[in-house]
């Protein structure tokens, strides 16, 4: 392990660098410096009262920030006229409510429930609930409806205030996912090699109860993710490939083994921000950040989620990966451990040297 960490974390920053370059334009700063660190987005259907038929964003609640006196959520303002509704912050100060856009505007008696609860959503705007049946089949005949989720909120933090702040989306986000979907299908039908760029591997029906995002139409893995994330995920996997090859063609280190032990921890890091820069991830209120999907052993629906930054300083972003990788070889370095594959009935630890033998349960089939 001698000098892996450091290489790691080395070329691990270079790819975070050179995707960064590579895809600024679709991550965009705001004008007066802040960073976008989250954008949460909501799922949508189509509500299906009598005569209504607006938009509903599936939201679980309309909390942001559960901070006690520092505590920021959303008002939904409904238009019936354009059969949709629209968004308002809202912040706690001085035990009041206050609008963001005026705070001398005091709200009373906010409502923090959101528009789903069991799987059914309910129109702001009517009052009529789609039933959970409904609102699968429109979101099957969509793939999920990550791809045409409605951005609802961006979270930002900036370099001279300490803290979380939150506001409505501009056209300028509106803008670079945009430009991120056509980037996407133009190197879609660039790409040549014996795989997809986009996983299109099927998720087995196997276990249904676990890992039910097929009933909501994502038959596929790469349909998990918008196409800013797919867009992400597959440059820093291209930049890792791109960059093992050359440390290969130029003999950068000694033997192909050491390169293959850095590409092997490069692409954990990846795998692991998979798990987080996924279109199932939550945005958790009370600690402020992007939470991964697997919070325990099963992939359920998610209604509203968030989407990090990738290239940012908080948490989620890829660099953060990174550094949780080069922390588990230095602590390798320290604890060193050993496996062994053998049968459980002729195992190869000697009788009365161990505690105790576990074993977990074989999830997902």
């Amino acid at each position: 392990f001698n000098g892996l960490a450091e290489a790691v974390r080395y070329w691990g920053n270079w790819i975070k660098q050179q995707a960064e370059k590579e895809l600024a334009e679709f991550y965009p700063k705001d004008p007066d410096g802040a960073t976008p660190i989250a954008y949460l987005w909501a799922r949508t259907i189509t509500c299906e009262g009598p005569s209504c038929g607006a938009e509903v964003p599936l939201m679980r609640s309309l909390w942001l920030a559960k901070k006690g006196e520092r505590s920021v959520a959303l008002r939904i303002i409904p238009d019936a006229k354009a059969r949709r509704v629209d968004f308002e912050i809202i912040e706690k100060q001085k035990g009041k409510w206050v609008s963001q856009a005026n705070p001398q505007a005091e709200i009373k008696a906010p409502q923090f429930d959101g528009t789903v609860r069991r799987g059914a959503g309910s129109c702001p705007i009517c009052g009529y609930t789609t039933p959970v049946e409904r609102v699968r089949v429109q979101l099957k005949a969509r793939h999920g409806g990550a791809h045409d989720a409605r951005m609802f909120c961006v979270v930002t933090t900036h370099p001279s205030v300490q803290g979380r702040f939150y506001r409505l989306p501009t056209e300028r986000d509106l803008e670079a996912v945009r430009k991120t979907t056509a980037e996407l299908e133009r190197r879609k039908a660039k790409h040549k090699g014996p795989l997809n760029l986009v996983p299109d591997e099927k998720i087995s029906l196997n276990e249904i109860r676990r890992i039910c995002v097929p009933l909501y139409g994502m038959e596929t893995w790469g349909q998990t993710f918008n196409n800013r994330q797919l867009l992400t995920l597959t440059t820093l996997t291209s930049a890792t490939n791109e960059l093992c090859e050359s440390l290969r063609k130029n003999n950068m280190y000694e033997g192909n083994g050491w390169i293959s032990a850095v590409q092997v921890c490069l692409a954990l890091a990846i795998s692991r921000h998979a798990d987080i820069n996924a279109a199932l991830s939550l945005w958790h209120t009370t600690r402020e950040l992007v939470t991964h999907v697997f919070g325990r052993q099963a992939i359920g629906m998610v209604w509203d989620y968030a989407e990090p930054n990738t290239f940012g300083e908080a948490s989620g972003a890829f660099s953060g990966g990174v550094e949780w990788i080069v922390r588990v070889i230095n602590h390798s370095l320290e604890t060193p451990g050993h496996a062994e594959l053998a049968s459980a009935t002729n195992h190869p630890v000697p009788d009365d040297s161990a505690n105790v033998l576990f074993t977990d349960p074989p999830y997902y089939d």
